[in-house]
C-alpha cells in the first residue's frame, strides 16, 4: 500500500513514498573546510533516475540545496552544479550550534506533461501530471552538522587570516572575554600586510588547494599562532586569578583548543609535559607532517616530470 507520510498532487522521488521504482536521491558532505571567516561544505548529490535527470538537463527542473540554522534563523536555497561538486561558502558569524542541509529537486516553470518511466506502475500507469514551477519533484532525509565537531577536526579554523594596508608588519591578537571589538572577539586574528594576504589568498584558491598547499600554509602561518596559544593557557592555568589580568578561557578559541587537548587525554597543561609545539601539531592532525610529506611528493613529482621532459 501506498506510503502517505507525506502527501503531493504528483509523485515525487523520496524514501517516504512508493511513487517510483528503483530510483533514489540523495547529497552528502565529501569535505569540509575553514578559511578563517567562512565555513566551507563541499556538497556531492546522487541522483539515480534518468528521467528526473534529463528533466535537470533540459532546465524543466533544478537540484537545490536547503540550508538552515535554526540558532541563527539562517534560510538559503543554493542551486548544485549539474554533474559535479558544489562548494558551499557560509561566514562563520552567521551561524551557530548546527547547520541543517536537505537536497530537493524543483520544477523551473510551469510543465504539462509531467509523465516519467521511473513512475511505480501499479498507482501511475500511463497517468500525466501538471506542476507547477517551484513544486518539488524529490527530496531526501537531509543531514545535520554540528559546528563544533568541525572545530575540533579542523582547529586551525580558530585562526583568522585577514590582510590590512595601513601595516608593515604581521599582527596576531589572542580575543580575551573581556574584547569589545567585534572583529577581534573569539578568535585569534592574524592580520598581514596588504600584498603578503593577497598572496595568502591566491594560494588559498581551489587550484593551489588541490596540489596540497593548504598544509604548507597551516604550517607556516596557523602552527605558531596555535603553539603561542598553548602557550598563554598554560601561563593563564599557572597564575592566580587576577582581575587585572586578561582572561582567555570562555572564548571561542580558547574552549576548542582545550576541548581538542582533552580529546588526547590532556585535563591540565601545567602537569603536561609535552611541548607547546608538540601539542598544537597534535590538535592540527600532525601538519608538520602532512606538510613535509606533500613537499616531499610535489618534489617528486616535479622531478619526475623534468626526467621526461629531458627524454623527449
Amino acid at each position: 500500500m501506498r506510503n502517505k507520510a507525506i502527501e503531493y498532487p504528483h509523485p515525487v522521488l523520496n524514501e517516504y513514498t512508493n511513487d517510483f521504482g528503483e530510483c533514489d536521491f540523495s547529497i552528502a558532505i565529501v569535505s569540509h573546510g575553514d578559511n578563517g571567516k567562512d565555513l566551507e561544505f563541499e556538497v556531492q548529490y546522487t541522483l539515480n533516475c534518468p528521467g528526473m535527470l534529463s528533466l535537470v538537463e533540459n532546465g524543466i527542473a533544478k537540484i537545490m540545496l536547503r540550508l538552515v540554522c535554526y540558532r541563527t534563523s539562517l534560510r538559503i536555497m543554493k542551486e548544485l552544479e549539474i554533474g559535479k561538486n558544489t562548494v558551499i561558502t557560509i561566514p562563520k558569524n552567521m551561524v551557530s550550534d548546527s547547520i541543517d542541509f536537505q537536497g530537493v529537486v524543483v520544477a523551473t516553470q510551469n510543465y504539462d506533461s509531467y509523465k516519467l518511466a521511473e513512475f511505480n506502475q501499479d498507482y501511475f500507469d500511463g497517468a500525466i501530471f501538471k506542476i507547477r514551477k517551484g513544486a518539488v519533484l524529490a527530496n531526501e532525509p537531509g543531514l545535520k552538522i554540528k559546528l563544533n565537531s568541525v572545530l575540533e577536526k579542523n582547529a586551525s579554523g580558530i585562526v583568522q587570516v585577514t590582510g590590512s594596508p595601513s601595516i608593515t608588519e604581521m599582527k596576531v591578537n589572542y580575543a580575551t572575554v573581556e574584547e569589545t571589538d567585534p572583529a577581534l572577539t573569539n578568535y585569534i586574528v592574524i592580520t598581514l600586510p596588504d600584498a603578503e594576504y593577497k598572496n595568502y589568498a591566491k594560494l588559498r584558491t581551489k587550484k593551489h588547494l588541490k596540489n596540497g598547499v593548504e598544509r604548507f600554509l597551516q604550517a607556516s602561518i596557523i602552527l605558531p599562532a596555535v603553539t603561542e596559544a598553548i602557550s598563554i593557557l598554560r601561563r593563564e592555568e599557572l597564575i592566580e586569578a587576577d582581575e587585572d589580568e586578561p582572561h582567555y578561557r570562555g572564548t571561542v578559541w580558547a574552549d576548542s583548543i582545550l576541548h581538542a587537548l582533552h580529546g588526547l587525554g590532556i585535563e591540565e597543561l601545567a602537569s603536561c609535559n609535552r611541548s607547546d609545539y608538540e601539542l598544537a601539531n597534535l590538535i592540527l592532525g600532525n601538519v608538520v607532517g602532512d606538510a613535509v610529506s606533500n613537499l616531499m611528493q610535489k618534489l617528486t613529482d616535479w622531478s619526475t616530470i623534468r626526467q621526461e621532459d629531458e627524454s623527449l
